[in-house]
């Protein structure tokens, strides 16, 4: 029997994201008023409106946003869609963390994120430390990402 690769393994090789790499300068817009990333852990989310698994990431974002923000973990959801695209998608599937498109500089063309739901964490002095999807972040991974 041959062993697959996971399916973040799979993923993977579509996404051109560094572990070690920093994170790159990018001009997100946010929806509301920007997070708080200063001597935060990021995850930010890569998803799309039109993304069927990326949507099933959503009440898991919301659950991780609301039981690990007060520890210091910022959640960013960031589409390529335009304002326009995001903005109705969100009245009726609300993310309870913050939501952001891309600017002129785009993050998602910097980290080379190709196919989605994708998700990264950043540490507090802004170097990518995971990459993968959604559904393998534990509850184990974000304390020990949280823990100096």
């Amino acid at each position: 029997m041959i062993a697959l690769p996971s399916q973040a393994g799979i993923v993977d090789m579509f996404n051109g994201v560094t572990v070690g790499d920093p994170l790159p300068k990018n001009n997100i817009v946010f929806l509301s008023a920007p997070p708080p990333t200063t001597n935060n852990v990021q995850l930010i989310d890569f998803w799309a409106t039109t993304c069927a698994p990326c949507r099933t990431s959503i009440p898991k974002l919301n659950a991780l946003h609301h039981k690990y923000s007060p520890k210091g973990l910022v959640v960013i959801g960031v589409s390529e869609e335009p304002r326009e695209a995001v903005v109705p998608f969100l009245e009726k599937v609300p993310m309870h963390y913050s939501s952001a498109v891309e600017g002129t500089a785009s993050l998602h063309k910097a980290l080379r994120i190709r196919a989605l739901p994708y998700a990264i964490f950043v540490n507090r002095s802004g170097t990518i430390v995971w990459r993968g999807q959604p559904s393998e972040i534990t509850g184990e991974l974000i304390e020990s990402l949280l823990t100096p």
